[in-house]
């Protein structure tokens, strides 16, 4: 046998053993369980893919397998629902515990507990200074982890437009992804969203089903809230928001609360149970919401503050930024 053929023969041989040329598989296990009877795996456009039984004991595994990087939802219903991030020869195993769905045990799944790694510290963390520097060592630390465009628009791109460039330039490599290829485009066009121009204009339905546009608010300083009843984030972030409404909204500050709920009954209740008494406005598209696209929404919450012409002042302000910015727009 002749020494390229020895090499080669070796080197077939060392994948199959370390299973490099695997695809990704998913088995799992729902615990404290007395209600859901299956599981289903969707993409990211909630597209079913695969359903699953669940046995007596909780057990699932999908058949489906994984040849490259995508972004995954395991859906019980449609308020309960947790992601799933697979690389290729991963075998991954997951605990999704029904008492806390959104904080699952996973094995052999880097990408998905780099998520759920940071997910559960954002939420941890109520001062938005602080959530800044933690997404600022996320993306320092891991330039090339697509997960990262979860978090990324937490970092306003006025002052941190450097962070987005050096994210969107390390995920080259996943750029055939259609989220990664949408996130790259954004960055590149981030500056028609940039402070000084005109705000695209929004037209969605209140809950009432009546249509109503961002632009029919100019006049008025306007904080488009891109949320959603899911975020913790987000709820946790209400409350400052609505001190800040209550505050300033009889002197011309007005909050277009742009929802990126699927479920109608959660998004009102959401509503009602954190006492947000501003404009809201839903398609109920979930991350396809046209509102959500138009601004280049990634990662929730996020934020745009507008002039009473419709100009962008800031964009990513919350908390003790944002009201420094109003009392310096009011005069205080």
């Amino acid at each position: 046998m002749h020494i390229k053929q020895i090499i080669l023969s070796g080197t077939f041989i060392f994948l199959s053993i370390f299973g490099f040329s695997k695809n990704a598989t998913l088995k799992g296990n729902v615990i404290n369980n007395t209600k859901y009877k299956e599981i289903q795996l969707q993409d990211i456009s909630y597209n079913t893919i695969e359903t699953q039984k669940l046995d007596e004991t909780g057990n699932f595994k999908f058949n489906t397998t994984f040849d490259k990087f995508n972004f995954y939802l395991l859906i019980l219903d449609k308020q309960n629902f947790t992601v799933f991030f697979p690389e290729p020869g991963e075998q991954t195993e997951i605990t999704i515990d029904v008492n806390n769905i959104r904080n699952p045990k996973i094995i052999n799944s880097a990408q998905s507990q780099l998520y759920y790694d940071y997910s559960n510290q954002v939420a941890s963390l109520k001062s938005v200074s602080k959530r800044v520097e933690l997404v600022k060592k996320m993306i320092t630390e891991n330039p090339s982890s697509p997960v990262c465009i979860f978090f990324v628009d937490i970092l306003n791109t006025d002052d941190y437009y450097s962070y987005h460039q050096k994210l969107s330039k390390g995920l080259a490599t996943y750029k055939e992804n259609s989220l990664v290829a949408e996130f790259i485009n954004k960055t590149k066009n981030i500056k028609k969203l940039s402070v000084g121009n005109e705000a695209p204009d929004i037209a969605l339905a209140n809950p009432e089903g009546k249509i109503v546009k961002l632009s029919s608010l100019k006049g008025n300083y306007v904080l488009i809230d891109f949320w959603a009843s899911w975020c913790r984030p987000c709820r946790m972030e209400n409350p400052n928001n609505v001190k800040l409404y209550e505050k300033y909204h009889k002197k011309g500050f007005e909050i277009y609360g742009v929802s990126l709920d699927r479920d109608k009954n959660s998004w009102l209740k959401a509503i009602k149970d954190d006492h947000l008494t501003w404009i809201h406005v839903s398609d109920l598209k979930f991350w396809q919401s046209e509102g959500a696209k138009t601004y280049n929404v990634k990662a929730i919450p996020h934020t745009v503050l507008l002039d009473k012409d419709g100009k962008i002042i800031a964009n990513g302000l919350r908390g003790d930024s944002l009201a420094k910015k109003l009392k310096e727009l009011f005069g205080e």
